[in-house]
């Protein structure tokens, strides 16, 4: 339905009050008309830069549930699928979810049912002006399944009124060719944040890895004192229903979405402010007994292992959850990686995620040296193939660095051997939200310098350890230089097309490409004709 002040889908209009329609456009910020995106039936890339298979229309287009929902991976994510939805506005009446449930399996005729597990709202503490979180979030785990096996599914709060048929499909076993993506910093904007979901949906990943900063609900720091929840300037709740009710509909539905935290998903909550964030998202985190945090997880698929970090107990640049871990997360790290790297592991691939970046030239937020100091040498002992962050809203991508030191020039379009080159760091933080267009420097390609001088990097004038820094945080000229190959600064995300080995010592790889919808200074403008900006092919000898 178009309103003077924007869309609301007709899916919610037939259950929305005049004052929840209200709410609907204030929460996303609509008291403006949705940019219409040109072309968005016609999605395409060209041939010689994507191959064959790259574009198809995903299942996720196919029908729309009647409220978001979207999904993640289990323990297994050949076997267990966690299914999410929400009810109601954070800030409407609480809604009625007397029997959440969902409807599964190898066709439109289901035949399995699950009651959720869990089914509530944010716990919200006693803080003066603390906003209301009257969205009720629903989770269920589908346990049992059967390994790369497309499942339909359907939710119901009440067990009489069902959503519209879905699909996903669970992870294959073994080793196979496959494909992911990864963004950051995504947003609520329709016309940069739904088109680049659209646009993931459309490239028919496997799964999506967020690395932080989804909805913006938090102001990003400044909410606690001795790590306990003071102040809620700048929280707004609702925009994790604007979030969602984006991700979901467009790709999260059905394809599983990873995500992890950002300095922006610090809310002024309860579990050092998760609470809100394992309320929606109740994925596969590692027990927060061993690791101090409540969302670190790892994963793999085929030869890719997946490490999803917090860099908020590591930043020197936004302290508000400096320590917290008191150095279990690191540990937990090199236990991970450690076990990745041992014979008969299967991997060959280690991929690291979290927000802050090791190495960025641009002129806002640049590089933390709080975690630099402490994970690269980490990363450097255990062979870490890339890293990617998010939290500058650009795109970056380094040359492989050993020991903060440029190894090779690689060019976009080149080759590296992880093994003897080192990692590779890329900033992967279009995924929606407001562009940053300054940078320092040199680089290989794509913008140039905007600003005189070298790149900035925050580090603690005490200490740099994995229990956290010490003194106070300081932005300073950084020793490191020359590690840009390419940046620009646009909204967009990496796509990984993965080369599963043959045999014992067969070549194995991973392609990874940095996607450029088409945009101009306000937004994306279309959804056909994505550009290929940057390509880096990451290539190792099987040892399995």
């Amino acid at each position: 339905m178009e309103t003077p002040y924007g869309e609301i889908p007709e899916k919610f209009v037939k259950d929305m009050s005049l004052q929840e329609m209200h709410d609907y456009l204030a929460a996303r910020g609509r008291y403006r008309r949705r940019a219409v995106l040109k072309g968005a039936g016609v999605l395409g890339l060209a041939a010689a830069a994507a191959g064959p298979a790259f574009w198809r229309q995903p299942s996720a287009y196919a029908s729309t549930a009647a409220a978001p929902q979207w999904i993640g991976y289990g323990d297994d994510p050949a076997r267990d699928i966690y299914v999410s939805w929400s009810a109601g506005t954070y800030n409407g009446p609480i809604p009625s979810v007397p029997a959440p449930q969902v409807r599964y399996g190898p066709d439109r005729g289901y035949g399995r049912t699950v009651r959720a597990f869990a089914s509530g709202t944010v716990p919200v503490p006693a803080i003066s002006g603390e906003p209301a979180e009257n969205t009720v979030y629903s989770n269920a785990l589908l346990a049992g399944l059967l390994p790369n096996t497309t499942y339909h599914y359907s939710v119901s709060n009440d067990g009489k009124t069902w959503s519209d048929d879905v699909a996903f499909t669970t992870a294959a076993e073994g080793r196979s060719d496959f494909r992911f993506t990864i963004v950051g910093d995504e947003a609520t904007s329709d016309s940069t944040s739904l088109p680049v979901a659209q646009v993931i949906a459309a490239l028919q990943p496997r799964f999506n890895v967020v690395v932080g900063d989804l909805s913006y609900a938090g102001g990003g720091s400044g909410y606690y004192s001795n790590g306990v929840p003071t102040n809620v300037s700048a929280f707004s709740p609702g925009a994790w229903d604007a979030y969602l009710g984006i991700v979901g509909p467009a790709a999260a539905q059905s394809i599983p979405w990873q995500v992890g935290v950002g300095n922006h998903e610090m809310e002024p909550l309860a579990d050092f402010g998760y609470i809100g964030f394992t309320t929606r998202f109740p994925q596969a985190y590692a027990p927060q007994a061993v690791t101090g945090s409540p969302v670190l997880k790892a994963f793999t698929y085929g030869n890719v292992a997946i490490i999803q970090l917090d860099g908020n107990d590591l930043s020197a640049e936004l302290s508000d959850n400096n320590g917290y871990t008191d150095g279990r997360q690191t540990r937990w790290l090199t236990e991970q990686l450690a076990a990745y790297r041992s014979p008969g592991s299967g991997i060959d691939f280690i991929i690291v995620g979290f927000h802050n970046c090791v190495f960025s030239s641009n002129t806002t937020h640049g590089s933390d040296g709080g975690i630099r100091l402490v994970w690269e040498p980490i990363f450097d002992r255990y062979q870490v193939d890339l890293v990617v962050s998010g939290h500058v809203h650009a795109y970056e991508r380094s040359y492989p660095l050993i020991g903060g030191e440029v190894t090779k020039a690689v060019p976009s379009g080149g080759t590296v051997n992880p093994e003897t080159d080192g990692t590779t760091y890329i900033c992967a933080g279009g995924g929606g939200q407001d562009l940053y267009t300054g940078w320092y420097g040199v680089t290989g390609g794509g913008d140039p310098a905007t600003t005189s001088g070298p790149p900035l990097l925050w580090e603690w004038t005490g200490t740099n350890t994995a229990d956290g820094g010490t003194g106070t945080s300081e932005d300073i000229p950084d020793t490191v230089t020359d590690y840009s190959a390419y940046r620009h600064a646009n909204w967009s995300f990496i796509v990984l097309d993965v080369k599963a080995p043959g045999f014992v010592g067969d070549e194995t790889s991973i392609l990874v490409r940095a996607i450029d919808p088409t945009q101009n200074s306000s937004g994306i403008t279309s959804t056909a004709s994505p550009a290929v900006i940057d390509a880096v092919t990451l290539v190792r000898r099987s040892r399995f």
